[in-house]
C-alpha cells in the first residue's frame, strides 16, 4: 500500500501543474452513465503496468509459472518483463504502432487508476518506453491519460477496460485463449451474461458469453487432464482454441441433445483431450466423433486398449488408427444402401496391401483374414456368386 500511495500523492503534486492539463476529455461509463474525464500529459515514471490486462493474460501466467512467483508492476525489474510481453504481442501490429508513434506520437488517450495503475494504454507506454530507450527524446516520457475517481470498483474497472479495448475493432484483438479469459474475468467480477454482452456493446449476445465459458471450462479441463493447469498459452493460437470449439458445439452439444449420459459423454471428453494431446487431430476431425459416440462398433473401436486410469499409454500410432478405423466403420455404415462402393473400397484397400509384408504373419493379421474370408463367403452365398 505505501509504493501506491507514494505514486498517488506524486500524480496529485503534478496534476496540479498547469503544463500537465490536455484539452482533451475522454468520455468513460462509470457505474452505469457516461462521465467526461479531463486528460492529462502525465510521466511514465509515475505510472505502473496493469497485470490484469485481458491482452496478454495467457502470457502473464506462463511467466509467472516459468518464474514460479506473481509479477509486481511496482519493481523495476518485472516491469521490463511486463514490457518485453506486451512488445512481443503480435509483432505486426506493434511494429506498425511504433512507427505511427514515432511519427505521430499519442492521438489516443489511455486510462489510469488514482495511483496510477494503467487501465487501458499498456503497450502504448510500453512503447513509449522502448522509443525513449532508444531516442532519448523527452517527448517519449509521458502518457496521455485520463485519470479515474477514487470510488471506482472492481466492476467498474472490468466495464471500462472491456469496453474501451475489448468492444473495440480498431484496437490490438485479443488471442482467443485471452478473449476467454477476460469473458472470465467479467463473470467473476459479478457481471451477468447479459450485462458482460452489453458492455460489448452486443459484439457477443448473452448465449455466446455462455457458449465462450463452457469452451473455456472445456479447456481448463484439458489443462488438467495434461497436467499443466492454468497453462493457457498451451492453447494460444486459434486453431487450438477452434478444437474446444468444436468438441462443444459438434460432439458435446448434440449428444446432450440425443439423451446421452453425462457419464458417456464425459468418457468421450477425455478421449477427445486424449487426441487433441497425442495426435495431429485438426478441429473438423473432431466432428466425427459425435457420429463415432452413437455407432457402437466405432465406438469400441475407438475405445480399443484404452485404460482410464492410464490414459497416456496408448501411442500416437495406436490413437491414430483406431480413430481412422472407427471412421471408416461410421462410413461403411452410412453407405451400406451402396454395396458396390464399399466392396470397391475394400478391394482398393485390399490391392494395396503387399504380400511381401512381413507383418502378414502375425496372428492378429491372421485372425483378421479368417474374418474377412467369412464376410466374403457371406456377401458372395448372398450374390449367389459359385
Amino acid at each position: 500500500m505505501e509504493l501506491e500511495t507514494v505514486r498517488e500523492k506524486q500524480l496529485d503534486a503534478y496534476l496540479t501543474k498547469s503544463s500537465a492539463q490536455d484539452d482533451q476529455k475522454l468520455r468513460i461509463p462509470l457505474k452505469g452513465q457516461p462521465e467526461r474525464l479531463q486528460v492529462y500529459r502525465v510521466p511514465i515514471k509515475y505510472l505502473i503496468y496493469n497485470i490484469r490486462n485481458g491482452r496478454f493474460a495467457a502470457e502473464l501466467l506462463a511467466k509467472e509459472s516459468q518464474l514460479k512467483r506473481k509479477l509486481d508492476p511496482g519493481i523495476p525489474e518485472d516491469a521490463k518483463m511486463i514490457q518485453k510481453l506486451l512488445l512481443e504481442l503480435n509483432q505486426s501490429q506493434t511494429d506498425a504502432l511504433k512507427a505511427d508513434l514515432g511519427d505521430n506520437g499519442q492521438l489516443d488517450p489511455g486510462v489510469i487508476t488514482r495511483d496510477g495503475a494503467v487501465i487501458n494504454g499498456n503497450r502504448r507506454m510500453a512503447i513509449l518506453t522502448a522509443l525513449h530507450d532508444e531516442t532519448h527524446d523527452p517527448k517519449f516520457e509521458y502518457l496521455r491519460v485520463a485519470r479515474l475517481p477514487k470510488d471506482v470498483d472492481e466492476k467498474d474497472l472490468w466495464r471500462i477496460e472491456a469496453g474501451l479495448q475489448f468492444a473495440k475493432e480498431f484496437r490490438l484483438d485479443y488471442s482467443p485463449i485471452n478473449e476467454l479469459l477476460k469473458l472470465k474475468e467479467g463473470r467473476d467480477s459479478g457481471f451477468s451474461s447479459a450485462e458482460i454482452s452489453k458492455t460489448l456493446l452486443g459484439r457477443f449476445t448473452s448465449l455466446d458469453v455462455d457458449e465462450k465459458l463452457e469452451i473455456l471450462k472445456l479447456i481448463e479441463g484439458y489443462l488438467i487432464f495434461v497436467n499443466k493447469p492454468g497453462q493457457y498459452h498451451i492453447v494460444q493460437e486459434e486453431r487450438d482454441v477452434e478444437k474446444f470449439n468444436s468438441l462443444r458445439a459438434n460432439v458435446v452439444n448434440p449428444l446432450k441433445k440425443q439423451g446421452k449420459k453425462g457419464t458417456e459423454i464425459a468418457e468421450l471428453v477425455t478421449l477427445a483431450f486424449l487426441l487433441i494431446n497425442k495426435t495431429n487431430l485438426r478441429h473438423w476431425d473432431i466432428r466425427s466423433l459425435r457420429k463415432i459416440a452413437v455407432e457402437n462398433d466405432a465406438y469400441s473401436e475407438l475405445l480399443k486398449n484404452y485404460d482410464a486410469k492410464k490414459p497416456f499409454t496408448r501411442t500416437k500410432d495406436e490413437l491414430e488408427e483406431s480413430f481412422a478405423t472407427a471412421k471408416e466403420i461410421v462410413e461403411a455404415k452410412e453407405q451400406q444402401n451402396r454395396p458396390e462402393r464399399l466392396i470397391k473400397k475394400a478391394l482398393s484397400a485390399l490391392r494395396g496391401v503387399r504380400s511381401a509384408d512381413s507383418k502378414l504373419t502375425g496372428s492378429a493379421i491372421k485372425t483378421l483374414l479368417s474374418q474377412l474370408n467369412a464376410e466374403v463367403n457371406r456377401i458372395m452365398k448372398a450374390a449367389k456368386v459359385r
